[in-house]
């Protein structure tokens, strides 16, 4: 067998990894030539202080690679769940602020006031409709010193529309004038109720004022709104 088959073979050689018949072949052949023996045994000969200290440094700095490697992962994938956990506080409130922290009041050039008429008991009873499929979230009241109380429909910045029939936004309700003035004296109004309106402004409906004669209500009427007295 040649030298250069032999000295190819020898790494496999001193690994053990070689076949028998290899193995018998590069036996036979370092009997015979010194130089493939002084081969063998350079492979087999420790490695010198220095390489090993670079192989050590070689392996630790891999191994801090590694860590690096890890730690980035982990970093980023905080970091991408912090993120997501922002962009998700966002839209939240960005739903919240849309459908509760901002109110708004109608504008009183789309409501409309039909239909008033006067119960037995004095309550008035009218139909309010607002000129859109939207629902209203609530009827605030307010007044002033000239014995004004103004019904003011709010909605926030994205309202559903209106599903039910007699939702509020197209329905029938009732003026009872001494529990609005209960909720002007606990307000600190010590005036008189003396007209009502829907909205304010200079586009307020009005809906009711003293000395205003009206119709009187059905028997139905009776009968339905009898029941909330």
């Amino acid at each position: 067998m040649k030298c250069e088959i032999v000295r190819d073979l020898l790494p496999l050689y001193c690994d053990n990894v070689c076949s028998a018949e290899s193995r018998a072949e590069v036996e036979a052949h370092l009997k015979e030539c010194a130089g493939c023996r002084r081969e063998m045994e350079e492979l087999r000969a420790p490695l010198p202080e220095e390489e090993l200290r670079a192989a050590d440094k070689e392996a630790s700095a891999l191994k801090r690679l590694s860590r690096e490697w890890e730690r980035g992962k982990w970093k980023a994938k905080l970091r991408g769940a912090a993120i997501a956990a922002a962009v998700c506080a966002v839209i939240v409130g960005a739903f919240l602020a849309a459908t509760q922290g901002f109110w708004f009041p109608v504008d009183p050039k789309n409501i409309s006031i039909t239909n008033v008429r006067q119960l037995s008991d004095g309550r008035v009873v009218y139909h309010m409709s607002v000129n859109d499929d939207k629902a209203i979230r609530e009827i605030r009241f307010e007044f002033d010193e000239e014995g004004n109380a103004y019904f003011v429909p709010k909605r926030a910045l994205y309202t559903e529309k209106r599903t039910l029939p007699g939702q509020t936004g197209d329905s029938d309700l009732i003026l009872d004038l001494p529990v609005m003035n209960g909720y002007a004296r606990d307000r600190g109004y010590d005036t008189e109720i003396t007209r009502a309106w829907y909205g304010r402004g200079e586009d307020a409906v009005l809906l009711w004022e003293e000395g205003m004669e009206l119709p009187r209500a059905s028997v139905e009427d009776e009968i339905n709104w009898g029941d909330r007295n």
